[in-house]
């Protein structure tokens, strides 16, 4: 079978997938079953200047300490094409995944409701600057939504909520097929939490505005989403030696320790330790908490349970909603905050009737889970029949690209 597989892929060309998030791209070649995780960005560090960091070569940083980043993807969308260009060159190039454009497929996710002019910008640097063979491209909740429903034998319907870096979204999927009338988008994701994370930090403890990547991975570390806030809310004034909230996150210091870490409860620090710490309580559950209660810092929206149930129960049919309600996939990097699943669950239980059943489930790996679906996605029937080639490309131009990729 695998030997099959290897004389089939030559047949119809290889194909590379890459699902292009504002934080990190995963990429990777259709056979392989995971992706690497690369930073989408190119960084610069105040010890080495003379250097540029570009994507996973941050690892080779020795002093990650008020990085200065350069981010293609702003508020979701892919803006700046010459960052852009640097990370894919290097992904692409002979250091990382050394690939052969001119016979190679790519697979790429693109944001829900992508303007044209940036959709066409993409067409154009995929098949005239860089030359591959073809291309197909979807959004990632889409790519989620066929890796559900293969998984599961869910043929009638699922809701992707895919929470990621720049923002939240809420994509119910009808026997294959999106309902654009009940997609929510919401603007709270990964980025502004750490945004938030920081301004809190700094107004209390230590100025940290400038630290974004030390602070991305506290919030990862510390912050988790409450299941009962007031029982929180009553732990976390409790006296430390009785408090199971407060905890201390000790920073790095970039010569044997290039992580921070969260010390262990009643944990002391080593005698003569330099050791800088942050000691967090109710900041680790706060900041998640905008997801659900993004009032709680001034942005008018619905938080993530209300705009779940508005979006099932007041825009798609009535003859649809137990399929969706039943059927709930969290993705994106936000839903590996502990306590998520449980407490969407339990928000949302409170707003949709009794008489329907509710199931929320959390995806194996929710920052992989697009790559993933993806990867299903070319072994299928109707990939070879849904790509655009250079050669039409070059025929026909954009105009083809459009009608036939649009999502």
């Amino acid at each position: 079978l695998n030997f099959l597989r290897l004389i089939m892929s030559a047949y119809v060309k290889t194909a590379f997938i890459m699902d292009n998030g504002g934080y990190s791209v995963k990429a990777e070649h259709s056979l392989s079953k995971c992706p690497k995780v690369t930073p989408n960005a190119v960084m610069k560090s105040k010890r080495e200047r003379r250097r540029v960091f570009v994507g996973d070569e941050v690892e080779e940083c020795g002093d990650c300490s008020s990085l200065f980043y350069s981010l293609p993807i702003q508020k979701g969308y892919l803006l700046n094409w010459e960052v852009q260009r640097k990370v894919w060159d290097h992904l692409l190039g002979p250091t990382r995944h050394n690939i052969d454009c001119k016979n190679t497929c790519l697979v790429i996710t693109q944001p829900m409701f992508n303007f044209n002019s940036i959709r066409e910008a993409m067409y154009e640097v995929i098949f005239e600057h860089y030359g591959f063979h073809s291309l197909y491209t979807n959004t990632a909740p889409v790519f989620s939504a066929y890796k559900y429903a293969y998984e599961n034998h869910e043929q009638w319907g699922c809701v992707i909520v895919d929470s990621g870096y720049s923002f939240t979204h809420i994509v119910p999927v009808f026997k294959g097929k999106v309902q654009y009338q009940a997609v929510i988008r919401l603007s709270m994701g990964g980025k502004a939490l750490t945004n938030f994370l920081k301004e809190i930090v700094s107004y209390r403890l230590l100025n940290v505005m400038e630290e974004t990547y030390v602070m991305n991975q506290c919030k990862e570390d510390m912050c988790y989403v409450s299941e009962n806030l007031n029982m929180d809310f009553k732990e976390v004034v409790q006296p430390l030696e009785r408090n199971s909230i407060v905890r201390e996150y000790v920073l790095p210091n970039f010569v044997d320790r290039m992580r921070g870490y969260m010390r262990e409860r009643n944990a002391l620090p080593e005698k003569n330790s330099d050791e800088q710490f942050l000691r967090l309580g109710v900041e680790r559950f706060s900041v998640p908490e905008l997801l659900f209660s993004p009032s709680d810092v001034g942005i008018q929206e619905m938080g993530l349970a209300e705009a779940l149930a508005y979006s099932i129960l007041q825009r798609c049919p009535e003859t649809i909603q137990p399929y969706l309600l039943n059927n709930i996939l969290l993705t994106g990097g936000n839903c590996l905050f502990k306590g998520i699943q449980k407490r969407l669950w339990s928000d949302l239980r409170s707003l949709v009737p009794e008489e329907f059943d509710i199931r929320v489930k959390l995806a194996d790996d929710p920052v992989c889970n697009a790559w993933q679906g993806a990867r299903l996605f070319t072994t299928g029937k109707m990939f070879q029949q849904s790509v655009v080639t250079k050669k039409q490309y070059d025929e026909v131009g954009v105009t083809l690209c459009n009608d036939k990729l649009h999502c």
